[in-house]
Formats: C-alpha cells, structure tokens, sequence
C-alpha cells in the first residue's frame, strides 16, 4: 500500500486535492499535513475524517527534524507538495515569512526525503516528490494588442485557432523565469531548489505551474471569493489602484488585484 503526504491539506486546493485520493484511491493511505494557519481549516475535509486510509498530522513544513521522523514512522513514498503562502500583496508587506515558507518549507521537506528515500533499499524507486508551483514565476507578457484581434486570426501561440487575442505570445513550460514580486520570486526559487535535487541526486520531481484557481472552500483574501462573498453580504466591491490591472502570470499581467 502506497503512503501519499499531502502538504498543505486542510487549505483549499489542498483539500479538494486529499478528498479525492481518500476517495479514488482507498488503496492509498492519505497523510494530510497542515500547520492550520488562518488559510487552513478542518472543516475542509469534514467529511472524509473517518475514512480509514485518512490520518491528519498538524505540522509546520520548516520542522525538518519532525518531518524526517514522519517520513520513516509513516513510510512515506510519495509527496504532493502544495503548502505555501500565497498571497502577493501579503509578501509585499512581509517577504521574510514567503522566503521561510516557500523556499526553506520546500528545502526542509526535499532534504527530507532524501535522506528517507537513500536510505531504503529500493532507493528512489517507486518514489515521486510532486512540486505544485504557479505561473506567476514567469511574470508578465506584453499587451501587444489591447484593442483584441477579431477572429479569424492566427498568430504561432493560438496554433491556427480563432478567438480575439491580446499578445502574440503564450507562457509555455520554458519560458524564461521572471518573477516581479516576493511571493513569485519565492516560489521561483523553490521550483529551483526541487529541479535541482533532481539533477544532482536523481530525485523523482515535477514540478506544475497552475494559473489562478477558484472554488469551494478558497479564503476570501483572493479576488473572486472577496467579491462572491461581498456580493452575498451587500458590501462593496473594492477596485485595486485604478482598477487596470490583470494578474501577474496572465497574458495581460501586471499586479494581483487583491
């Protein structure tokens, strides 16, 4: 039976992500790990807590000791690694507590793992450290056409479709990293770190760049939930700056509006 540890579980990515592998895969014992800062609740995942291949382990991810002894007690085999913090205008405010998260948090559980993994006979067999990260750490792409190209029209990132367009290029897996605030530049650096224990001790990674997620459970500190939440409760709808900006990691990027 495989032992899957899932970072930052109790968040809202997280925890959609742990509810289905509870669910899909009862062959899977699923390891929830959470510090349950303000992002993380455990109502979450109200309804899977008494599954048997479900445990719960509150844990900050920087507590490399605590970590290490989970990985051996559990016998872990595999990591999808999605506690961060993650929101932009916060790590403005204090990058010190993105760089410990992000980088350090990451660092803590990859030296982890390694050492776990080296040590069992099978080594990194059958092991896999899955690295959830965001294309904020590729920045920004140039408004080539703010105006919109009616259709039909092709350009070499739409591949010969037709839909109105706002930039001749796409971000694609090797675009060049170029991040623009703390929050990006800390994942970046740790999307760094999880390419690099793959290349110098043959670690098993991926590593993902998602675009901007919505959903259930998301804290309203995001753009979509504030409003959907201000919108239930009559209050206003606030505009960031001017109100012209677009998400850095989009095709129009610039700044995160919240």
């Amino acid at each position: 039976m495989k032992n899957i540890v899932i970072t930052g579980g109790a968040g809202f990515i997280g925890s959609h992500v742990v509810r289905l592998f509870v669910n899909k895969y009862p062959e899977y014992n699923i390891i929830c790990l959470d510090k349950l800062t303000y992002a993380g609740n455990l109502a979450n995942l109200k309804d899977i807590e008494d599954k048997p291949n479900y445990k719960f382990v509150k844990m900050d991810i920087c507590d490399f000791d605590s970590f290490l002894k989970l990985m051996q007690d559990e016998h872990v085999d595999g990591i999808i690694h999605l506690a961060a913090e993650s929101h932009v205008d916060r790590s403005i405010k204090d990058p010190f507590t993105f760089a410990h998260t992000n980088v350090m948090g990451t660092l803590s559980l990859l030296q982890a793992e390694k050492i776990y993994w080296e040590s069992l006979p099978e080594g990194y067999e059958g092991k896999r450290f899955y690295h959830i990260s965001t294309d904020e750490v590729y920045g920004a792409l140039q408004m080539t056409h703010p105006e919109g190209i009616p259709a039909p029209f092709t350009t070499k990132a739409s591949s010969g479709k037709n839909h109105e367009a706002y930039g001749e290029e796409f971000f694609v897996e090797t675009t060049k990293y170029n991040p623009h605030s703390p929050y990006s530049a800390s994942k970046a650096s740790s999307d760094h770190f999880v390419r690099a224990f793959h290349d110098t001790y043959g670690m098993p990674t991926i590593v993902t760049n998602c675009s901007n997620n919505y959903g259930p459970y998301q804290f309203p500190e995001k753009l979509i939930p504030l409003f959907i939440n201000n919108i239930r409760h009559r209050k206003p709808l606030p505009v960031y700056g001017k109100g012209e900006q677009a998400p850095e990691g989009t095709r129009l990027g610039a700044i995160s509006p919240v």
